[in-house]
Formats: structure tokens, C-alpha cells, sequence
């Protein structure tokens, strides 16, 4: 086992799991990353006027991202997140000025969300009378039928189980828009059906919102470096792979720019694209060939983050975040202040608005989004609108997520699919997840796992690392 070095290809979510439960089973593990910190596509960007640490797009985490708060608290990161005691999801209509919460109760699930969701204004009793054949539906779902309907249209699927136009577009279509960054209409009916029955409308904790106490980058970044440097993982930062050497699928050697790492083992996780060119760059022939054609066939969809600025408050001080009623683009909107735990500069307030699925909005100029963004706040908090944005950045992702459209689950490799000493990494491969920090994190148990030769289900606990957190559990913080 001390002879064996495993090669871990990007720094980001996927490739620090991996390298630490490597290293955890006592392999040598070498972890190469292109930029200058980890975290992936979960990262900060430097604002280019003001020098400030902002999100690339705002994140949020949940309860139900079982292996990911095993990672959290693997890597000793409990401080940087705050988790809420009790599921609660605001909404807004700017139309009326009206808000509401969805929040949990006593009954169990699904019926959990069932008190607020009587008296949510939102939709009208037959609306709400229909849903519940679908969450009863939903609730009841085993793997094999949630799986049956991947080349079947979410909207399609919402259809047949009755769901009005009302339903589907205030209810249904938010959770499908944020959580798979894709638009309804396109959605895998599988991928979103997984997602309300594991999340939603599976244990009464799982959609317990978490935030980030910092800018992303500071929340990952220093507690991965120092988990990885304390398991003996060689961590190198600004280095990109250029593929690799290989015997009969058996690994030799990573090649870099000027130098080659010797290796027995290769774990690949950057995004599905880069993938594609490496294993293509490695001559690793027919079955590589074949997962690169899949790879390649696989789509994307864009992200937007939207970040303004005020000094004092351009919403209430104790406003967390709202999703925002029949609004394409200002979709939902965080007071960023409230999840810091210093605010970027004293007296500044921050709010963070992203905007999911964003492929009609792309060629969109700041000053039209921005106007969007006013003509909300405007319809909301009237009486606040002396306070006046001195700045903001607005950051376009064309590439956020891979995109799980019907029939795409096919494409989507194990980790396993190329050979016994290789294995395939990212949110994108073959976890059942969306592309999401959960779907990241279990990928890299489960190229991990290949590389271990262990047998192991990501639905379980990896054995070595603490527990998913209980609500109010010692050592998390809490996001009232």
C-alpha cells in the first residue's frame, strides 16, 4: 500500500473528497489543482473596483446533503456554515407586496410542510388540493420508478398527476429552477423527482437551509488546505494536468507542462469538458473513447450572480432571503449580511441574487438587470428606496452545471467505467444527485471507493468520517 500514489486531477469539491478519504486509507496522494485555491466551481472572485472577496454566484447548502456535511466536518468547517433549526422558505409576490413562509411543523413527512402550505397565499385551494396527490406520489417513490422517468419532461410527469398551471409555475418550477439549474420544461422528470423526494418531502430536517459565514472561497479554501496537508496529502496549487501515461489502463505517470508525477493511480474529477480532453490527450482508447463521446454529449446551462451594494439597508436588516412569485429573472434574493459573519465593509450591505437556468439573460447589459433588480426592490420595501446602490458586479458563468435533461442520466458515467486504476470524478458522473455540492462530494466517495477496491453505496455514511449533524448538534452553528 505505501507504494501506491494516487494522482488526484482538480482541487474542487469532488477532488478534495477524494484525496482525503484516500489518504485517509493510508494511500500516498498527490491532489493538483489549475487555480490558486480549492473549492472548484464553489469559489470567490476579487471585485475588480473595490478589492472585496465576493461569491462567484450565492450559494446555499441543505440538511439533506448527507455526505457533504460529512466533508464539512472531515475537513473541521462547522464554522463556516450556519444551518437553520427548522426548515423555513420565504416567498414574495412584488406584484402585491405580499410575503409568506413554507416552513415545517410537527406532522411528519410529507405532511410536515402541510400547516403552512394551508395558509400559503400563493396558490388557491385547488391548486393546493392537487398537489397532494403528487407529494403523496413523490413521497412514495422507490429508485426504480423515480429512474423509470428519466427521458420523460418534468412538466410532463407534474401533468399527468394533475398539477395546475399555477401550481406548477409558483411551486413546482422554483425548486426544479434553483436546485438543477435548469428550466422545468426541460428537466429530467427523474432528477426532479429525486430531488422532492429526498429533499423536500423526504426527512423533516433535509430542507434545512445552511449559509455561508464568508465568501466562498474563504469558507472552503483554508479548511480543505489544512485537512489535506494533516492527512499527508501533497496539495499543488497553479498546476494543470496535461493527461497521462498509462499500460493497458494501469497508470504510469501524469504529465504536466514541463514534468511528469509517477503514479498507479489517477482519480479524475474536473468538470465533464476538461475530462473529456484529458482522457482523449491519454490514448486510452475504445472504452474512453466511448465515455468521451458521452461526455461531450452532455449540455450545460449558465449562471448568474448578481451582487449590489448599499450603504445602510435597502431591505430590513433581519430580511435573510425570499424567493421571489412570478419574477423570470430576479428569481430570489439574499441579504448576504445576514449570513456573514462581517460584512464586506462596515455600513455596507450586500445583497446576492442568482439567477438559475440563466440562458435567456446572458446577453443581457448590467444596467437592464440592475433595473430588473430595482423594480423589485422598489414593489417590496417602498419606504426604502432613499438608499441608493453605490456598486455591484455582475458575474456570468456560461459553463455552471452540466445539465440533467431528459435521457441524460445514460450518458453519465460510474466511476469505475474506464479501468481498475482510474476512476471518474465530478458532480456530473454517475451519482443520481444534480449538480450540486451533495453530488460533487459523493462522486468523490465513489471514485474513491474504486480506487480502495471497497463496496459502498453513497447513500450510506463513509465510515471513517463524522455524521451528517442533527438539528442544534454541538459545534454547528445555527442560522435563526
Amino acid at each position: 500500500m505505501g507504494d501506491e500514489h494516487v494522482v488526484v486531477i482538480g482541487g474542487g469539491i469532488a477532488g478534495v473528497t477524494a484525496a482525503l478519504a484516500c489518504a485517509d486509507a493510508g494511500r500516498n496522494v498527490t491532489l493538483l489543482e489549475a487555480r490558486k485555491v480549492l473549492g472548484g466551481r464553489v469559489s470567490s472572485v476579487t471585485h475588480p473596483r473595490t478589492g472585496w472577496e465576493l461569491d462567484n454566484c450565492q450559494h446555499a447548502c441543505f440538511r439533506v446533503y448527507d455526505r457533504f456535511m460529512q466533508l464539512v466536518g472531515r475537513t473541521k468547517g462547522q464554522d463556516a456554515i450556519k444551518l437553520q433549526a427548522r426548515t423555513v422558505l420565504p416567498f414574495a409576490s412584488p406584484a402585491t407586496g405580499e410575503f409568506a413562509n413554507l416552513a415545517s411543523g410537527r406532522l411528519s413527512p410529507p405532511n410536515h410542510l402541510i400547516g403552512s402550505m394551508l395558509s400559503f397565499p400563493f396558490l388557491s385551494f385547488k391548486d393546493k388540493l392537487a398537489m397532494r396527490k403528487a407529494v403523496k406520489r413523490l413521497a412514495n417513490m422507490k429508485h426504480a420508478d423515480i429512474w423509470a422517468l428519466d427521458g420523460m419532461p418534468f412538466r410532463t410527469w407534474l401533468t399527468e398527476q394533475g398539477q395546475t398551471d399555477q401550481a406548477i409555475n409558483r411551486f413546482w418550477s422554483f425548486f426544479v429552477l434553483a436546485a438543477l439549474n435548469i428550466d422545468l420544461d426541460e428537466a429530467s422528470a427523474a432528477q426532479a423527482c429525486m430531488l422532492f423526494n429526498k429533499g423536500l418531502f423526504g426527512d423533516a430536517d433535509a430542507f434545512d437551509v445552511g449559509a455561508f459565514t464568508s465568501h466562498l472561497s474563504e469558507s472552503f479554501h483554508p479548511a480543505y488546505l489544512e485537512a489535506l496537508d494533516q492527512a499527508g496529502v501533497q496539495v499543488r496549487l497553479n498546476t494543470s494536468a496535461k493527461g497521462i501515461e498509462h499500460e493497458n489502463g494501469a497508470p504510469t505517470s501524469v504529465r504536466l507542462a514541463k514534468e511528469s508525477i509517477a503514479c498507479t493511480d489517477v482519480i479524475f474529477t474536473t468538470p465533464h469538458h476538461i475530462t473529456a480532453r484529458l482522457l482523449k490527450a491519454s490514448n486510452l482508447e475504445e472504452k474512453s473513447a466511448l465515455i468521451e463521446r458521452n461526455i461531450n454529449s452532455m449540455d450545460y446551462r449558465p449562471l448568474i450572480g448578481i451582487h449590489s451594494f448599499y450603504r445602510g439597508n435597502r431591505v430590513p436588516e433581519d430580511f435573510t432571503f425570499a424567493v421571489m412569485i412570478d419574477e423570470p429573472l430576479i428569481q430570489i434574493i439574499f441579504n448576504r449580511n445576514a449570513e456573514l459573519d462581517q460584512p464586506v465593509e462596515e455600513g455596507v450591505q450586500w445583497l446576492s441574487i442568482p439567477v438559475s437556468s440563466a440562458v435567456p439573460f446572458m446577453g443581457m447589459e448590467d444596467d437592464e438587470i440592475l433595473a430588473e433588480l430595482d423594480r423589485v426592490l422598489d414593489a417590496l420595501w417602498p419606504e426604502q428606496t432613499n438608499v441608493k446602490r453605490f456598486e455591484h458586479l455582475i458575474i456570468k458563468t456560461p459553463k455552471a452545471t452540466f445539465a440533467p435533461t431528459p435521457g441524460s442520466a445514460e450518458g453519465r458515467p460510474p466511476a469505475d467505467a474506464i479501468s481498475e486504476r482510474i476512476a471518474l470524478g465530478g458532480c456530473w458522473t454517475k451519482t443520481d444527485w444534480p449538480s450540486t455540492m451533495e453530488g460533487a462530494t459523493r462522486s468523490g466517495l465513489q471514485a474513491a471507493a474504486h480506487i480502495l477496491k471497497r463496496t459502498y453505496s453513497t447513500d450510506d455514511a463513509w465510515p471513517e468520517w463524522p455524521s451528517r449533524p442533527a438539528r442544534r448538534e454541538p459545534g454547528w452553528r445555527v442560522w435563526e
